[in-house]
């Protein structure tokens, strides 16, 4: 059975976040799961988040990090280590985990974001993004897993990413499964690379990639008309055209004077 003075000693260590919802997450989360052993519990900032995945910080900065509270804890004998990324919005969170998900497997849905494999179980919520990985990759230890995501959504209020800002119609389950959110060259370059020559340096955007029959899709949301201007100009697009060329394979939608949709 979990100690209260464990979950006492984690709730005093991450009181320090920048999110006052951060700061409570973890050890709510925790006090609900059955056979919590001993738990040892770091927190990163913007600052520090070089100390915990060194190079990798850079993606997770050009997304929108905010904190990150690793919690390494024994459930019933078995090694858990719980990753509790707070970004600064769902998009964010959705951003990172769709370059981060990998061969996923089936399995019961906990929210509507989520990657299964026998050694980790990922998933989004709100401005969270949760990766939860287990020594063995038994079943035992995947319920475990699986579990600890079920109390943790569970207590997560906000909603879940929502693509219908960059796509009018609907996106069906599949494709989202396949969809992949970026927000700069960092994140092109991790979930996207074959379009990086592409794309370029291009920043001020958030991008929605998704792929419809033999074609990627990608919906770009400018931070400002001043850079959708500057990509056009970049691109050889004319500036208050419907259509155009980006490559000869590609065509280009101008919905509004900050969102542009490109086919290739």
């Amino acid at each position: 059975m979990h100690s209260g003075k464990i979950i006492a000693f984690l709730a005093a260590a991450i009181l320090t976040l920048s999110a006052g919802a951060q700061s409570t997450l973890v050890p709510r989360t925790l006090s609900g799961m059955d056979g919590v052993g001993s738990v040892q519990s770091r927190t990163f900032t913007e600052s520090s988040l070089y100390g915990y995945i060194n190079g990798g910080a850079e993606l997770y900065l050009e997304y929108g990090f905010d904190t990150l509270v690793v919690t390494e804890m024994e459930v019933d004998g078995s090694d858990i280590k719980l990753e509790v990324y707070r970004m600064k919005d769902p998009e964010a969170a959705f951003g990172i985990f769709s370059v981060s998900r990998f061969r996923c497997n089936g399995g019961a849905r906990l929210t509507e974001h989520i990657c299964r494999s026998a050694y980790q179980l990922q998933f989004c919520k709100g401005p969270y993004y949760v990766s939860i990985i287990n020594d063995t990759g038994s079943e035992a230890d995947q319920k475990r897993s699986a579990d600890l995501a079920t109390i943790l959504v569970a207590n997560i209020a906000e909603p879940s990413f929502d693509p219908a800002e960059f796509y009018a119609e609907s996106i069906d389950e599949e494709t989202m499964r396949g969809a992949v959110l970026v927000r700069g060259p960092l994140g092109v370059n991790n979930g996207i690379p074959s379009l990086s020559d592409r794309l370029g340096n291009t920043g001020g955007f958030s991008a929605l990639f998704i792929r419809n029959g033999q074609d990627t899709v990608a919906s770009l949301l400018f931070a400002s008309e001043q850079s959708a201007s500057e990509f056009m100009r970049s691109s050889r697009i004319a500036n208050g055209s419907k259509s155009g060329a980006i490559k000869s394979d590609s065509t280009v939608s101008v919905i509004s004077p900050r969102h542009i949709i490109i086919t290739f």
